[in-house]
């Protein structure tokens, strides 16, 4: 009796580590398919370049060699837990299907230029709404309007 409750208990921890390791490659596959680890290595590669202007004494060959330590699949690893806690397995097999259609591969195009355009758009219209609150509060009795705030040069 003892064996065989072992034997079942060997077999329901193999069948949940399999079931874990489909999940965690499906993650990943829905991360590759979507590009999240190479936008995660462009950031970083903008990170860098950042670095590189304050440090223009360092070679090139250095930024290379450190570049080389970051990796999309690292990058991924890191994803997993995170798109596991969110998505069931079921769920998971509908995203990579809909992120290989051409609708989805659109998505993943657009979307970062949708999201610039929406910032630029988002804070032109928040400068011109905190132009209007100052204004308001002008015209309030006892209330003293500060200098609308000037945009930075990076902006």
């Amino acid at each position: 009796m003892i064996k065989k409750i072992t034997a079942a208990i060997f077999i329901f921890a193999g069948s949940l580590s399999f079931a874990q390791s489909s999940k965690e490659v499906k993650v990943k596959e829905l991360i590759q398919v979507v590009g999240v680890s190479k936008l995660a290595v462009q950031g970083v590669k903008q990170f860098i370049s950042t670095f590189k202007e304050n440090y223009k004494e360092v070679p090139d060959a250095f930024w290379n060699d450190f570049l080389k330590e970051v990796s999309s699949e690292e990058f991924s690893n890191l994803y997993v837990p995170i798109y596991s806690k969110y998505y069931t397995e079921s769920e998971l097999d509908e995203l990579i299907r809909f992120y290989k259609t051409p609708l989805g591969q659109k998505i993943i195009t657009n979307t970062p230029l949708i999201m610039k355009e929406s910032a630029e758009v988002g804070r032109d219209f928040g400068q011109k709404l905190g132009m209007k609150l100052a204004e308001k509060l002008g015209e309030q009795k006892g209330y003293q309007s500060p200098p609308p705030p000037m945009p930075s040069k990076d902006q």
